[in-house]
This record gives structure tokens, sequence and C-alpha cells, in this order.
């Protein structure tokens, strides 16, 4: 007799789930059950965790339309009208599910993100004892002020690359770093530089954000944020050694979010946020560097008397940048550096220039795939009172 019950306060093959619900509230005491059983039956079946109440009132509004309906006899039209109201009450009832469920990832991700700051500050101060950077401070200018801009952008620490054309990985990153900072003040001595702009244009980590970049990264996220942190600290010293003043900007790319779909995170869960508390905790007794901290993906600035803004690139199309940049900025920037697309790009739009910084990781299985020949490069410029008087692009051979 129980296994029949059983079988019986169960939903039947071609039953749906309104006509379940009814016939349980209807034959409960044939059945000999309570509204508390029947409630556990209906969340069981839709995976719901709703009190009996919300059943036992849901039950009492059918009969109270039911009676009405067959009362009135109620044409066709006005029963498809009911079936719509009822509906959109589902339907909502599931939207309310949905943001709560996006809310709680939502304070999961932040979470996670306040801990891996947490990590970074404790290694800052674990390494410091062990390793203290080595700066002195550079004796004034004797010539013109002039400014210099270093773009750093795309260096993509953690992948391991080995094609045709290109090989990248941990020893050939910091190959590649040496040289950099070598040109940067070669051409910042000769051009006599004393105020140095270091613009980082993100994305300095392979991440996780696609496939081909996971397969290829040799060390996590975390491990990636921390190594570039400290080898900028490192490069930002010896520069901070060589020019009376050091401006840095921290703009984060796209590859350092937290989650592989961009939809899942905000703009700042990001990891390259990261660098900047790194920078800021590992160089706060160098005292001629300041950090510029980005808002919204972008910082503007003012190298000499040029109004510049720097950005990563992906929210930034290239031809599109230089119509809506000025529309949240209010002014028209006289220059507007980016990266992303990994190759060296500079065009003229009337009163812009926008200048694209090449990638220091060179050509990766995206760039083979699509059939792209990028080299390794990166960007030094030098800005007298009319703006760029020169651009020096510092390449890296390719190891194949």
């Amino acid at each position: 007799m129980t296994a029949i019950l059983d079988t019986v306060l169960q939903r039947e093959k071609d039953e749906s789930f309104t006509d379940y619900h009814i016939r349980l509230f209807k034959n409960k005491d044939t059945y000999r059950i309570d509204t508390k059983t029947i409630a556990a039956l209906l969340n069981k079946d839709q995976g719901t965790n709703y009190d009996e109440s919300k059943w036992r009132k849901d039950f009492k509004q059918y009969e109270r339309w039911n009676d009405y309906i067959m009362s009135k006899n109620l044409d066709e039209e006005i029963l498809k009208k009911y079936e719509e109201v009822r509906l959109q009450s589902e339907k909502e009832k599931i939207r309310t599910r949905d943001q709560k469920r996006e809310y709680r990832k939502s304070i999961a991700n932040q979470a996670r993100f306040e801990k891996i700051k947490d990590d970074v500050v404790q290694a800052i101060v674990n390494l410091e004892s062990k390793r203290p950077l080595r700066f002195t401070f550079p004796l004034p200018a004797a010539a013109a002020e002039k400014h210099g801009l270093a773009l750093f952008s795309d260096w993509h620490f953690g992948m391991e690359i080995d094609n045709r054309i290109n090989k990248f990985n941990k020893e050939i990153f910091d190959e590649r770093v040496e040289h950099l900072t070598n040109k940067v003040i070669e051409y910042g001595k000769k051009n006599h530089v004393s105020t140095l702009h270091v613009a980082n244009l993100g994305d300095l980590i392979g991440g996780l954000i696609h496939i081909s970049t996971r397969v290829q990264a040799n060390e996590d996220a975390v491990e990636q944020i921390k190594y570039v942190s400290e080898t900028l600290a490192e490069v930002l010293a010896m520069l901070a050694s060589e020019f009376q003043e050091i401006k840095f900007y921290n703009v984060a790319g796209n590859h350092g979010r937290l989650s592989p779909s961009k939809n899942d995170v905000g703009i700042k869960e990001n990891f390259e946020y990261l660098i900047n508390w790194y920078l800021e905790a590992r160089l706060r007794d160098i005292k001629n560097i300041s950090i510029e901290p980005e808002q919204d993906g972008f910082i503007p600035a003012k190298i000499n008397n040029q109004e510049v803004v720097f950005v990563h690139g992906h929210y930034d199309r290239v031809d599109q940048c230089v119509t809506r940049l000025p529309q949240l900025l209010g002014y028209i920037p006289s220059y507007i550096f980016g990266g992303h697309i990994h190759h060296n790009y500079e065009k003229e739009y009337g009163s812009t220039t926008v200048v694209v910084n090449g990638a220091l990781v060179g050509a990766d299985d995206y760039a083979m795939q699509g059939r792209f020949g990028t080299k390794p490069s990166q960007k030094f410029m030098v800005f007298d009172d009319d703006g760029v008087e020169a651009t020096y692009i510092i390449r890296f051979k390719n190891e194949n």
C-alpha cells in the first residue's frame, strides 16, 4: 500500500507541474498528506525551497479563479490572458532568483580579490628584508629639461611560446625587460630627459581568460602578478636613479580579469590593479617616483604641456576612441596611447594622434593562427614644447 501511495505522490510523466500542484492539494485527504508534505514534494520537483504557505496560497488563488471562470463561463481569450499573467509571475520569480545568484557571485569575486591583495602585501614584507631595491638619487640635469615617455604593454608574462618566428619564456622575458630598461636610460640620457613618464598600458600577465592562454601559461595568475610587479619595482627604482622625476601610470588590460567571462566581473576585478598596491608599498621610500591611479579604464595626464590619455585598447577601437574619449573628458587630447593589438601603429585624426605600442611578448598562438607577423617591441618617446620630438622603437630579437 505504501509503495502504491509513493507512486501516486510523484509527478506523472505527461503531467504539467500546475496539474501536479492542483492534484496534490485536491486529493490531500485521500492521499493522507498535509500541506507541508505537499510543499516538500513540489520543492523537490522544482529544485526550490519555498515554505508551505506559498504553495497553499497559490492553490487558493487557483480555487478562487477556477470557480469564477467556471461560474461566468469566460471565453478562451480571457483564459489565455490569465495564463499570461501567471507565466509573467513565474518569470519574475526566476529573474529574482537569478539576480540573487549573480549578487552572490559578485561578493565571492570581491572576497577573493581582497584575499589576493593581502597575500601580495605579505609577499612584499617578506621580500624587502631579503632583496632591498638598489637606488641612488640622480644628479640634477645640466641641460634644458625634456620629458620622456616609456610605453610598456602586452608583456604577457607567464606564457611559454615556441613557434616558427618567436620564442618566449621566463628567461627571455627577463632578458627583454633588461634590454628595454637599458634602452630607455640610453635614449633618455641622449635627449636630456629629466622627467620620465612610464605608462603601463596593460596585459603585463598572460592571465587566464583564453583557453590558448591557459594552455601556454606556466604560472598561475597570482604568481604572474607578483613577478611582474616586482620586476616593475626594480625597473622603476633603476630609472629613478637616472632621472629627476618618474611618473608611473598603470592601466589594467583584459588578460588580468579574474574570470574568463568578461560578463562575470566588473572593471575593477582585475589582477593588474594589484600592481599599484604592490608598487606603492615597495617603492614608498623612493621619493622621486609618483604613481598615478586609473579610473574607469583610462588615465588622462599631461606630458610637458600636452594633454594625453592612456588606455589599454580593449574598450577603445583605434578609429573610435578619438571621438568617444573627448566626450567623456570634455576636451580634445593631443595624444591617445594604447596597446592591446600587438603591433606598432600611429595615425593623426585631426587634432589627436593615436599611438599604439607593440607587444613585448611577440607572436603567440593567436598571432600565428591569424597569420599576424607581429615583432616584439616597445616604444620610447621624447617630448619638447611642441609635442613628440622623437620616437624610438625598441625591438627585441626573435629567438627562433
